[in-house]
């Protein structure tokens, strides 16, 4: 008798070690590969436990179609990871695995559709955004300038194309959109048809400096374009500004609802220091970082898309005024200048990126926060970290050939 249950009690044992112990994820769906590995809750109900057992504490109850990248797993549990930061282990048994497709994308800005085939020729530029679609006064309140040309070109070469939809920054006119649902609809219904039309995968909206007042709406028209794009498989993303105390910048984003009404958000993390401020990096590491988990507050890591510049910014201190300004400089202008004047770039440990100054014959200050491989590098690295869906780039031409290499494992 004693035997037998020595013999169930070691069996017990070896059950609990088999199911605590960790089983890499297959190699396809690791955090830096061409795939996320995410669970989709299968029951009406599910736990997260604190441990990989369920006699743990719970850490949170999920609900039927929430989604969440893994982190790893025991035979029986995933590990993965919820919103603010928070992880916990959930039965596979209340789960369906996925795999979701990470995502390489640029914004065309700026040029014409033989100018944008040129620079958007790299293989491992995935999506394609030309500005195709602006709010306008008219009926609908959209302007539409397709080029069936760009959309058949993307095509051919294995690109998706996801034209951006911008409200010009206008408050006033985006809010005669968004506060009416008649206007919305006629919109949606254009915007529908035009993808449609012409063939185009998704969609970018881009509606920066947005009166707080239409917050519930903007979400609203984001739901009802999703709806109406969604049976013919095509998909929407919203671009959002990293979060600060601007009240029309920022807080008119209700970053949790949107999360969840578009099928991805861009992160536009950028414009730490702007035009007309003080001098500084265009997107310092620690500031990037920072934004990136404000964001996973409300919205899940797989389904953001960081925004990275491919510029920087030369600023310029007058000598005697101290007035500050600043010029856009591409990767290629500041490399130049910097062979041009030889001139010595030096590590900035607290943005994480290199720096250079130099003082001109008229005794004005120059100082350059660089982007190059090394900072991409390091923005790579958290894409990696946080397990986000991938990387979008403001803008495409602006970059050196060679930094579209730091993201071919995501092709």
């Amino acid at each position: 008798m004693k035997r037998r249950i020595h013999f169930l009690l070691l069996a017990l044992l070896v059950a609990l070690l088999v199911s605590s112990t960790a089983v890499p994820l297959p190699a396809e769906a690791s955090n830096s590969g061409s795939t996320l590995a995410i669970v989709s809750v299968k029951s009406v109900k599910a736990y997260v436990y604190a441990e990989a057992r369920y006699t743990s504490k719970k850490v949170s109850t999920l609900t039927k179609g929430e989604e969440y990248p893994i982190i790893t797993s025991t035979k029986y549990y995933y590990k993965i990871q919820l919103l603010g930061g928070k992880q916990g282990w959930i039965k596979k048994s209340q789960v369906l695995y996925k795999k979701a497709e990470r995502i390489v994308m640029g914004w065309n800005y700026g040029g014409n559709t033989d100018l944008y085939m040129k620079q958007s020729a790299s293989p491992t530029l995935e999506i394609v955004s030309p500005r195709w679609f602006s709010l306008s006064t008219g009926d609908p309140m959209v302007a539409i300038s397709v080029d069936p040309r760009y959309v058949q070109w993307a095509h051919d070469n294995g690109k998706k194309v996801w034209p951006l939809f911008g409200n010009r920054f206008d408050p006033v006119l985006t809010d005669s959109l968004l506060s009416s649902p008649d206007q919305r609809s006629k919109v949606v219904t254009a915007l529908k048809n035009a993808l449609i039309q012409h063939g185009i995968d998704g969609i970018n909206i881009d509606f920066e400096n947005m009166d707080i007042k239409n917050k519930a709406d903007f979400v609203a028209f984001i739901r009802e374009l999703r709806a109406a794009l969604k049976p013919s498989g095509r998909i929407v993303s919203v671009s959002v500004t990293r979060t600060n105390p601007d009240p029309f910048w920022s807080g008119s984003y209700d970053r949790r609802q949107l999360g969840k009404a578009a099928d991805y958000m861009m992160l536009m993390a950028y414009d730490e220091h702007w035009d007309g401020g003080p001098a500084g990096s265009v997107a310092s590491l620690p500031w990037t970082e920072e934004g990136i988990k404000l964001l996973m507050n409300d919205v899940p890591s797989h389904k953001i898309v960081l925004g990275v510049p491919f510029y920087t910014r030369e600023w310029v201190t007058d000598p005697s005024t101290g007035k500050v300004t600043s010029t856009d400089r591409s990767m290629p202008e500041v490399e130049k200048l910097i062979a041009d004047k030889t001139l010595n770039k030096v590590w900035d440990t607290k943005a994480k990126q290199y720096y250079l100054e130099f003082v001109a014959e008229n005794g004005e200050k120059h100082q350059i926060w660089i982007e190059d491989e090394k900072s991409m590098t390091l923005r790579r690295d958290l894409i990696n970290k946080y397990r986000l869906i991938g990387v979008a780039a403001w803008h495409i031409g602006l970059e050196k050939p060679a930094i579209w290499n730091l993201f071919q494992a995501y092709r």
